[in-house]
């Protein structure tokens, strides 16, 4: 762990290379007591160096000098387990009919739905009707390419169940 002077630069670098982390994984990678992440969050926030977006019961955390707006509605996304599966599924197929995602219990489906609203609320995903079926598509799909480009270490736990997922 960095001394007491440079740990707020640490934390911000932990935040730099993991965009949209949530604050147990920053307290996990710094080695710091929970007093001492939550005073020098606190710090970057009032210098206006991070911003939190929350997601359900998590926050995550950005810095605003690393990270346009649009790629951290992207990270945002891509960090959330369901929105990242279609992401994925639609950086494979680039088009999707709704139904394809919607499988499982009334709960899960309802969330997905949510989830995929909330991703075209952002402007993350688009929808378009042909005769009586929804299609989902990316955006943006180059832009998503390079943001886990960018950023594929912070992802890779992601990727790599993903991968996983895929040879099953």
């Amino acid at each position: 762990m960095p001394n007491q002077g440079s740990l707020r630069d640490f934390i911000e670098q932990i935040i730099s290379e993991n965009p949209g982390i949530h604050f147990r994984e920053i307290q996990r990678k710094s080695g710091a007591a929970v007093g001492q992440v939550e005073y020098h969050i606190y710090q970057l926030e009032k210098m206006e160096k991070i911003s939190i977006r929350k997601d359900g019961k998590l926050k995550r955390y950005f810095l605003l000098n690393n990270t346009g707006f649009n790629e951290r509605k992207t990270i945002y996304f891509l960090r959330n387990k369901v929105a990242r599966d279609i992401i994925f599924y639609l950086l494979e197929n680039e088009n999707a009919e709704l139904s394809v995602f919607l499988s499982g219990r009334k709960s899960k489906q309802a969330n997905v739905r949510q989830v995929i609203s909330d991703m075209i609320d952002q402007g993350v995903l688009h929808s378009e009707s042909k005769s009586s079926s929804s299609y989902l598509f990316l955006a943006d799909p180059d832009n998503t390419k390079l943001i886990l480009k960018k950023f594929r270490e912070s992802f890779l736990d992601s990727l790599s169940s993903n991968i996983m997922s895929l040879l099953e």
